[in-house]
């Protein structure tokens, strides 16, 4: 943890926010170097999930780190996952990264490498649902206590003083609602107690947000959204500054078998070739489709980081470099009982599919799905209800999407007008 406050002297926030990935960042990626002569343009993809030594003297180094660049079994490390590793630890600033199975596996291994019985959690209140399972329900199994909080009010904020938990965990943008947290203001009293900041930066990616640069401690993405970015790989990463949270969290995939297909690396890693240019899109898009709703007389309420009227909008303008990001949740103003029936006329003009960062623009309904964990009355305080609906903007051309979303409404006010 020393070597870590070090580390947050040297760093500056206000330059991180603007050089924040490939094409914007002082130091060069490697992303455009020429190739040596005979080297395939496109990474190869190695299926092996084992590799062959002439003695076992050589394994036994090869399994220790002695022997660098080699492998020996898939799940311990594979040529695919190293690859991507190093790609997304220059992205974020990292000395070193992990990539698991998916985002959920990231986390846990995060939580089981840095916390021991007896220790406690702050968790956001307003997270991803199954990473309020996660903390709540499996690791209260093991003597780990979860507590909820708002990072969004001040008395809280204090509270950290106080309290002295070992980790805080919260989003760079949150799960529906997208309020953007301060991080620097936390940070200062994360680290004031000597506690680690883990942060989900997985409705921001790099390329909006490097929360190392800010201060955090650890951060954590599910790689299958917007990094991926259509819908065909699974995998989650861990990018730290601190080498020992690297190499126990590099043990703990390993043992629980969280390791990551060399498949979906290799999916993922293609995917990094147009992440920039798809983000850059999608949050443009996401923009428009932000102002087109606010002003719809059927939608009561609509969250944006970029619309002036949302809390956070100051902040955001600070921390997210690049554009605010292409989620967008709306708040139909409509009886509950016919959200089935909204969908249905939605669903003609947008595919309904829980999850985010396709290239096409997709929605999620967060009450029967990634929040259905949480009881109604837990719900509501989140400000989620059946109305809720949760946009992903894609890539298509703006004003087709624009026109989409006009034709979707429209349709929308007259199904329900009528079955009212």
């Amino acid at each position: 943890m020393d070597q870590q406050r070090d580390t947050d002297k040297k760093r500056s926030p206000e330059k991180a926010s603007n050089n924040s990935l490939t094409g914007r960042r002082e130091e060069p990626t490697g992303d455009t170097a020429a190739l040596p002569l005979g080297q395939p343009l496109v990474p190869p993809l190695e299926l092996s999930s084992v590799w062959c030594f002439t003695s076992p003297t050589e394994a036994e180094a090869a399994l220790d780190g002695s022997l660098s660049e080699t492998f020996v079994y898939r799940r311990e490390n594979h040529p695919s996952a190293q690859r991507l590793e190093r790609v997304l630890a220059q992205m974020h600033g990292a000395s070193d990264a992990i990539v698991t199975a998916q985002g959920m596996s990231a986390i846990a291994a995060v939580a089981l490498a840095c916390l021991a019985p007896g220790d406690t959690v702050w968790v956001a209140e307003e997270v991803y649902g199954k990473t309020m399972v996660l903390f709540f329900d499996h690791l209260a199994k093991w003597g780990i206590r979860s507590v909820l909080f708002d990072p969004y009010d001040d008395q809280s904020m204090q509270r950290i003083v106080v309290e002295r938990p070992r980790m805080v965990f919260v989003e760079t943008v949150s799960n529906p609602r997208l309020r953007v947290v301060d991080l620097q203001r936390l940070r200062e009293r994360v680290h004031s107690v000597g506690g680690l900041l883990v942060v989900d930066n997985t409705f921001a990616t790099a390329h909006l947000c490097r929360p190392l640069d800010w201060g955090a401690d650890v951060v954590v993405e599910s790689l299958s959204k917007q990094v991926c970015g259509h819908s065909d790989a699974m995998l989650g990463l861990v990018a730290t500054v601190d080498p020992s949270i690297c190499q126990s969290v590099r043990r703990h995939v390993a043992s629980l078998g969280m390791t990551s297909s060399p498949i979906d690396c290799y999916l993922t890693e293609r995917g990094l070739q147009t992440l920039e240019v798809r983000v850059e899109r999608a949050c443009r898009n996401a923009a428009a489709v932000a102002d087109l709703l606010s002003a719809q007389a059927i939608v009561r309420g609509v969250d944006y980081p970029g619309l002036p009227s949302h809390p956070q909008h100051r902040w955001a303008s600070r921390l997210l470099s690049g554009g605010f990001g292409w989620m967008v949740t709306m708040h139909f103003a409509m009886e509950a009982g016919t959200m089935d029936d909204a969908f249905r006329v939605l669903t003609r003009y947008f595919p309904f599919a829980p999850s985010l960062g396709d290239v096409r623009t997709t929605l999620s309904h967060p009450a029967s799905t990634s929040h259905r964990s949480l009881s109604d009355a837990e719900q509501a305080k989140l400000g989620i209800c059946r109305q809720t609906v949760r946009i992903s903007c894609g890539i298509e051309a703006t004003d087709t999407l624009r026109h989409q979303f006009q034709q979707a409404l429209a349709a929308v006010a007259a199904t329900v007008g009528r079955a009212s």
